[in-house]
């Protein structure tokens, strides 16, 4: 994400705390609402940039022709970042200004957090997203082994494909920039190929994830799409 939109993004997060904050409306906290405001602010600033980012770059990979991927795990991902961005909003304001109000004490139930919480776990279970490091030569990693926040490929996968390459979460590689597709000792999917001016390397460890990869490759492997050369396997099979 650029400077800018960052910068964009921190001024809309405490627009709404310290705008209500020196409207002059009265709050319920006294002195202590100007700490509260500040945690308002940096709640709101952390669930909106990690939204922002997300859908700027689905919007990206939306915009791919010939696209097939299963969006309903990029859209449940966006649907819970707002909802909590809303709850953690709604929260606030009944903390500091109308604790009263049977409205809003009503959508500031944590009831309604604990719903999304659960809707944020059975998403974990739809599919790994890629660990970028950002070094000499780019990696991106969906390993076998991950911490619990990174996802499971469960009940589904982010591994998909357009016109002319793969998805991969939220990146793309065209087939004309690979450079070879193999099997590590390990049975992990490794390709590799260059974006611009850097090489990058994708390791796909996870099983449901390799799966899906090698489903994708042979599909543009029997449509011509991508060079058999660049396939240093006799054949590809499903682990």
């Amino acid at each position: 994400m650029n400077k800018k939109t960052s910068n964009i993004v921190l001024l809309i997060s405490a627009i709404i705390p310290f705008g209500l904050q020196f409207s002059g409306i009265k709050s319920e906290l006294g002195n202590g609402a100007i700490i509260y405001s500040i945690m308002w602010a940096i709640v709101n600033y952390l669930f909106m940039m990690t939204a922002v980012d997300f859908i700027s770059k689905y919007k990206e990979i939306l915009k791919l022709e010939d696209l097939d991927i299963r969006k309903r795990t990029y859209n449940l991902n966006i649907f819970v970042y707002i909802g909590f961005l809303i709850f953690v909003n709604i929260y606030f304001f009944q903390q500091m200004y109308m604790r009263d109000n049977k409205i809003i004490k009503l959508l500031a139930n944590p009831l309604f957090l604990i719903g999304l919480f659960l809707l944020f776990l059975y998403n974990l279970q739809n599919g790994k997203f890629p660990i970028r490091e950002d070094k000499d030569t780019v990696i991106y990693n969906i390993p076998l082994k991950s911490s619990f926040r990174d996802g499971r490929d469960k009940l589904g996968t982010v591994v998909g494909s357009y016109g002319k390459g793969l998805v991969i979460g939220n990146n793309h590689f065209p087939y004309e920039d690979m450079k070879s597709i193999s099997k590590s000792k390990d049975n992990e999917i490794v390709i590799k190929g260059k974006e611009g001016s850097k090489n990058y390397i994708v390791n796909i460890g996870s099983l449901n994830s390799a799966n899906q990869a090698i489903i994708e490759i042979n599909k543009a492997l029997n449509n011509g799409k991508i060079d058999e050369k660049k396939i240093n396997l006799k054949k590809i099979k499903n682990f």
